[in-house]
């Protein structure tokens, strides 16, 4: 499969960069609006100590389904028969999981089940949960692309009998990702553990999406394809998607966590989203400062 990034002109990763050194508030001035709802907090300090003002309007709400009957009966069909494979999508999710196992006592079952299997990471967060499980990752896709891990399995079992594969699902539907896997498997354990919804007060968004629109804001970032795709969503149910991609395709900077985030964007109809090398929260405030600094001038007074 095809890597996310290989569309020409579509894409700006950024280069890893220092700290910014002329100012001790290098974003003093700028104003960022964020649509992140787990950690949305902690995401706005990272901001706001480099001098930024923070407009917050969360786009989703993430909704755990550890005490949901399907993740049970998943986690007993891979404790009675372990697979080969074990997909990790989401540090979150795994952790979640975990923690809903150990409540129904079966917390250590569950482990020795996954461990039995060759764990394959989505990314840097999945893997970092698996190795604080006490697993270890038997391989990690260096882009954070669900089309690497469909690309890595798909090499590994080639000239073998099929095999079981335990994935933890990381988006509600039926992903791409999910019908490629299951046409790999022997058999394909789908285990869901979160899912994502629009909040019940949209109000804030539409104040995001109000500020973006009318050039109030420098950037706007995104930690989730569902954040993305729920914003413009809700523009797009008041009547507002083509002004709010014609900003973010003009003046505003749509700053996405990572590669897999930054697909989604494209998907939407956002044409130039940036994203940190290597993608993550800790080297992302300083790639958007320097890229503020040298693609876009001062904010104009509206």
């Amino acid at each position: 499969m095809s890597d996310a990034r290989a569309g020409v002109g579509r894409w700006w990763p950024i280069a890893t960069v220092g700290t910014v050194q002329t100012s001790d508030a290098p974003l003093a001035g700028r104003r960022i609006g964020i649509t992140a709802d787990r950690k949305g907090s902690e995401q706005a300090d990272l901001f706001r100590r480099r001098g930024a003002d923070v407009v917050h309007g969360p786009t989703m709400v993430t909704v755990d389904l550890s005490a949901e009957e399907p993740l049970r009966s998943a986690t007993a069909a891979l404790v009675a028969q372990p697979p080969d494979y074990v997909v990790v999508t989401t540090g979150m999710g795994l952790r979640l999981w975990l923690e809903a196992a150990a409540g129904w006592g079966a917390g250590d079952d569950l482990r020795a089940a996954l461990g039995s299997g060759a764990i394959v990471a989505r990314g840097a967060k999945a893997a970092s949960a698996v190795r604080r499980a006490g697993l270890e990752v038997a391989w990690r896709a260096p882009g954070e692309t669900m089309d690497e891990v469909v690309d890595h399995l798909a090499g590994a079992v080639a000239g073998s009998p099929r095999p079981r594969v335990a994935l933890q699902l990381f988006e509600p539907g039926d992903h791409p990702s999910t019908g490629a896997l299951r046409a790999l498997a022997g058999a394909l354990v789908e285990v869901p553990v979160y899912r994502w919804r629009l909040p019940d007060d949209v109000g804030p968004a539409l104040a995001l999406i109000d500020a973006t629109i009318g050039g109030q804001l420098d950037a706007v970032t995104f930690t989730s394809q569902p954040a993305v795709r729920h914003l413009v969503r809700i523009a797009g149910d008041a009547g507002r998607a083509e002004e709010l991609l014609a900003a973010l395709n003009g003046p505003v900077l749509a700053a996405c966590i990572g590669p897999v985030c930054a697909a989604a964007a494209t998907e939407v109809g956002i044409e130039h989203p940036v994203w940190p090398e290597p993608p993550g929260c800790r080297p992302w405030p300083g790639q958007v400062t320097e890229h503020l600094a040298q693609n876009r001038g001062p904010r104009p007074n509206p």
